[in-house]
């Protein structure tokens, strides 16, 4: 039978009922013919293989029953766990990195050799390919003589091989932080990307590290990443082995593969249904790679080198603000979906921006509510009482209220399941009679009821106390003197993902406490929470009556856009001899779950309607 029209989906009618704790066998012959690797994540180019999604899959029972579902590119896994015991055949002098454990011992010491001549070699490898700089690495013959090699792993839901002839080893290994346990580590790849996979061992060794720190200590004996061409995305993760397509910086590879390493764990050792709710997989992924690249890397321009090199005095975006920034320029206008939708659902944009990085935005909110020893404490109990099963989002939520003692509704419901915008205001910042005590309150202008975060920066410019103001209150007592304090800010390491950061500060000097300091700026950049931006630009027009117009152009049309924008372009008409131009204002309502965002606004043109101006 072919259920749901899938003719890659069938059913099979026991003929009694299977009771639980019951077994049955079935056996079933199969062929797959391997397609190009240009069309999937299944196939081959030229002669390297990459073999994913090639056997017949059971589906999962869980407590929704059965999930009988297609498999495809956006909305990927959602598979059942099981004990792999695979031999492939194929030509010897072919190179396999492979999920499970190598249990053939000549491969094994071949693989050791391997990497032992490649790190030997590698200088002299990167060397010659510099000087030659020719094009990728040819495929040796295949050789005559087969070998079969054996691979066995428990507790996985997937099993995925790669084979390449020309593949360079390397080889390290990494001690987990809780059990002390040892996990080695692979890199294969191709000669050509000698240079760019020089650290790729580095990556893995601290993906793996600090993934268990975070979650829970990596559960398999070995991590891989191959490098290979696929046509969806920069890579691709299966249990204990990744594959990494093309990568153009040390950056970029370093991150591609701690995520798809991550991976390991949230969507392999925590089995989520990725087709339904795939920010548990994706999303908390995100956190864990934004997580790493700002521990590692504190301090980091990482937005500005990698997209925009500094460009558009975007000069000090570090890698959070990439989600970031994203994130709240497609809110901002009306586009975002929740992040609980359907995979198959999201627009391509929002597959992207909403489950990955808003999913990971949201959940580093949650972490810097709690903490991150709370925070790290509740994903551990997630990680031992959920490890090979499948969570579903409603026992993510209970864990984390039982574990912390709170009402999260706001998290759970608003930031999960709703397009509602976060956005706080620094209302007043009082002090008492005696200047000991200061008051801070705030104004919730956003759709979300959420926890803030009120720092406090004394005279020198040192940020000298942090509280947190819970859901539902408006109205936190500083510790700090009144008189010893420059700035009272919302949330200044910019962790909550609000819409509008302009209202979210409070100095003691000046007559306007709450009016940041206007910037002028050449043609355009980001909307800085420090200051009022204005953009300008030098601008040309023209018309028959006004012949040629010269001028300039005063906007405040940053990233993210503004709720309220403004136009000023005065041009001088030499056609008419006077002044003509354009100003428009404008102000945008953001929508509620499924409203539409509502733009008001006003536009005045002056332009010369004949020769005489």
């Amino acid at each position: 039978l072919f259920p749901f029209d899938s003719p890659d989906i069938c059913v099979l009618k026991l003929p009694k009922p299977l009771l639980p704790g019951g077994e049955i066998n079935i056996h079933t012959p199969f062929r797959v013919k391997i397609p190009s690797g240009e069309i999937s994540r299944l196939g081959h180019i030229e002669q390297s293989y990459q073999l994913t999604q090639w056997y017949p899959k059971p589906a999962v029972y869980d407590k929704n029953g059965w999930n009988p579902i297609s498999y495809l590119n956006q909305g990927e896994f959602y598979s059942e766990y099981g004990s792999f015991d695979v031999s492939i055949t194929l030509p010897s002098n072919y190179i396999v990195g492979a999920t499970g454990d190598l249990q053939t011992e000549s491969e094994i010491q071949l693989l050791q050799e391997l990497a032992n001549k490649t790190q030997k070699e590698l200088p002299d490898i990167i060397a010659g390919r510099k000087r030659n700089k020719g094009p990728k690495t040819p495929f040796p013959a295949s050789a005559e003589t087969m070998k079969t090699l054996r691979y066995t792993q428990k507790n996985v839901h997937d099993f995925a091989w790669f084979a390449d002839k020309r593949y360079l080893v390397l080889k390290g290994e990494v001690e987990l932080p809780h059990t002390g346990r040892i996990v080695d580590t692979w890199a294969m790849f191709v000669p050509q990307n000698a240079k760019l996979w020089s650290k790729s061992i580095e990556y893995l060794n601290d993906g793996t590290f600090y993934y268990s720190k975070w979650n829970g200590d990596y559960p398999y004996n070995q991590v891989t990443a191959v490098d290979g061409t696929i046509s969806a995305g920069g890579g691709m993760e299966y249990p204990n082995v990744t594959v990494i397509g093309n990568s153009s910086s040390d950056e970029e590879l370093e991150i591609v593969i701690v995520h798809e390493v991550g991976h390991n764990w949230f969507y392999g050792i925590l089995g989520s249904n990725e087709r339904v709710h795939g920010w548990m997989d994706e999303g908390i992924n995100t956190l864990n790679e934004v997580r790493y690249i700002q521990t590692k890397y504190p301090g980091n321009t990482r937005l500005s080198d990698m997209v925009l090199n500094g460009r558009f005095h975007m000069n000090d975006l570090d890698y959070h603000d990439m989600g970031d920034l994203s994130y709240r320029t497609l809110s901002s206008f009306g586009l975002d979906q929740p992040i609980e939708t359907h995979s198959a659902d999201f627009a391509q944009v929002n597959y992207g921006i909403i489950m990955y990085q808003k999913t990971g935005l949201v959940f580093y909110y949650l972490k810097s509510y709690l903490g991150d020893d709370e925070f790290d404490r509740v994903m551990h109990k997630y990680f031992n009482d959920w490890k090979f099963k499948h969570p579903q989002p409603e026992d993510l939520r209970a864990l984390f209220e039982t574990e912390t003692s709170k009402n999260l509704d706001w998290f759970f419901k608003d930031l999960i399941q709703t397009t509602n915008h976060v956005d706080y205001k620094i209302k007043s910042v009082k002090k008492s009679k005696d200047n000991k005590i200061t008051s801070v309150k705030i104004k919730n202008v956003g759709q979300v009821d959420g926890p803030v975060e009120i720092n406090v920066i004394d005279l020198q410019g040192e940020m000298i106390e942090s509280k947190w103001i819970e859901p539902g209150e408006n109205e936190t007592t500083l510790d700090s003197e009144y008189n010893l304090i420059s700035k009272v800010i919302i949330d200044e390491g910019k962790d909550i993902p609000e819409i509008n950061r302009q209202n979210n500060s409070w100095k003691s000097k000046g007559l306007f406490h709450k009016f940041e300091p206007i910037k002028f700026e050449f043609l355009l950049g980001d909307n800085e929470r420090e200051h009022s931006n204005v953009f300008w630009t030098p601008s040309v027009a023209g018309n028959a009556y006004d012949k040629l117009m010269l001028g300039v152009a005063f906007h405040n049309f940053g990233i993210p856009p503004n709720g309220f924008q403004y136009l000023f372009a005065p041009h001088y008409s030499f056609g008419a001899n006077r002044i003509s131009g354009i100003s428009e204002l404008s102000y945008t309502i953001l929508p509620r779950k499924n409203a539409k965002m509502i733009k008001i606004g006003a536009s005045v043109k002056s332009f010369a309607n004949s020769s005489y101006g």
